[in-house]
C-alpha cells in the first residue's frame, strides 16, 4: 500500500471497496515489476478488457503523468 494524491479519474469502487483503476494501479506498479512481468501484466488486462491501449496512451501522455516512472515505462512499452 502506497499513499499519494490521486485524480477522481483513476479511482473506482469494486464492490464498495475505493480503488484506483486497473490502468492507474499498473502505472503504479510499473517501476517495480520486471519487463516480462509488466509485459504479461499489461496484455491481461488488454485481454481483459480492463482498458484499452489508446486509453492507456492517453493517460500516460498527460501533464501529471509525464515524469512518472511508470508512465515512463508504458510510454516505451506502447512505443511512445
Amino acid at each position: 500500500m502506497h499513499y499519494d494524491d490521486v485524480p477522481a479519474k483513476d479511482l473506482t469502487v469494486v464492490n464498495g471497496i475505493p480503488c484506483t483503476t486497473p490502468l492507474r494501479t499498473v502505472i503504479d506498479i510499473a517501476p517495480d515489476l520486471e519487463v516480462a512481468e509488466f509485459d504479461s501484466i499489461v496484455r491481461d488486462c488488454l485481454h481483459r478488457h480492463l482498458f484499452t491501449a489508446q486509453q492507456a496512451r492517453a493517460r500516460v501522455m498527460e501533464p501529471d503523468m509525464r515524469a512518472r516512472p511508470g508512465a515512463v515505462l508504458f510510454r516505451a512499452w506502447l512505443g511512445s
